[in-house]
């Protein structure tokens, strides 16, 4: 059978994506429909300070992972981050979320992240994230509160509600992360399962037990430096600072809130869609925030902003992590070359001291 050319491989990988996103789009187009004509009618100027955010809020995760990264022996970049970004954005819409972690710890591997490293990393890294949000809220809450009440007065069970399930979530996640007791406990489990296989994966097992220890190594390292905790920290704040301003970007005429007040709307917002019900079970971010926003400044208005918010936060970053889906063939082949030099590297100097 004759071989494909490099060229006709490139054809079928791109008729593959595209069939992928046509496939997403059609999934979504209760969602992208309305989008699109919201895109239509807004001013060019607010559509692109809407990119921007969006843009700006990526460049800053991307710092946040090299930072975090960088505590381990690795080859990553600052650009590299910035392309692992995109790739998980692209994996978490094609896969409704459930491949995120799969996705960023496959690209952390090409750049030389054990993957118990980075999985580990990766999941202290989304407990930050989660935590800050929840203290944005809270502080923002507080420091308007007069205002909040009238926002969120009917919602205040809701809002106790959701810290208390971000201090649950994040520590959980800490404890995955890092907790030997855990870890051993899940070797015993599985372990008793391996039985009733007469020790068929007693391999597996063994390899299941160095990752965990890997891993604890690696979280607990992060978990020692406090100065790394709150550089990240800042940094998500800046980060979430650019997806929360979108609602005052897009509506700020049409209101009387200013910027840091639509922030912590928007924080508080997003923070309570993971408990209060909505319809079909959804707890939407976008659904609690026309919600809440229709108060302030009518419903067709927040609308209109959770829509864009949407682009900015979902389809934008999905539209850019298509290309970086479509080239990590290339960039694994790139980063397979930069591991063996420095493999290559480590071994003369290795000899050298010898």
């Amino acid at each position: 059978m004759k071989k494909l050319s490099d060229r006709q491989k490139t054809l079928i990988k791109w008729l593959c994506v595209l069939v992928l996103v046509g496939l997403i789009i059609y999934v979504f187009r209760d969602m992208a429909g309305p989008i699109t004509k919201q895109l239509l009618k807004t001013s060019p100027k607010i559509i692109a300070m809407v990119i921007l955010a969006s843009v700006l809020y990526s460049v800053i995760e991307s710092a946040i992972t090299y930072v975090i990264m960088g505590e381990t022996e690795n080859n990553m970049t600052f650009m590299d981050a910035n392309i692992m970004t995109y790739f998980v954005s692209f994996y978490r819409v094609s896969t409704l979320g459930s491949g995120t972690i799969v996705a960023s710890t496959l690209f952390l591997k090409q750049c030389g992240v054990k993957s118990s490293e980075g999985l580990g990393l990766y999941s202290l890294d989304y407990a930050i994230h989660k935590l800050t949000i929840c203290i944005m809220a809270v502080v923002l809450f507080l420091a308007n509160r007069s205002y909040m009440m009238k926002v969120f007065g009917s919602y205040s069970s809701y809002v106790v509600l959701g810290v208390v399930a971000t201090v649950l979530i994040t520590t959980a996640i800490v404890l995955f992360a890092c907790w030997p007791a855990f870890h051993r406990f899940l070797i015993w489990l599985l372990g008793k399962v391996n039985l009733l296989f007469k020790g068929k994966f007693d391999r597996q097992l063994g390899s299941l037990s160095e990752q965990c220890v890997v891993m604890e190594s690696a979280t607990k390292l992060v978990l020692k430096k406090p100065a790394i905790i709150i550089k990240v920290m800042l940094l998500d704040i800046c980060k979430f600072s650019c997806w929360f301003a979108i609602p005052y970007i897009v509506c700020r005429g049409e209101c009387d809130i200013n910027i840091v007040t639509s922030i912590g709307i928007t924080a508080m917002s997003v923070m309570l869609a993971a408990v209060i019900p909505m319809p079909g079970g959804i707890g939407s971010s976008e659904l609690v925030m026309t919600a809440i926003y229709s108060g302030i400044m009518g419903t067709a208005e927040a609308g209109a902003m959770a829509l864009l918010y949407r682009f900015a936060t979902f389809m934008f970053p999905f539209i850019i992590g298509v290309f970086a889906a479509v080239f990590f063939k290339k960039f694994k082949k790139y980063k397979a070359v930069q591991n063996d030099e420095n493999r290559h590297i480590d071994d003369m100097e290795g000899n050298t001291v010898r």
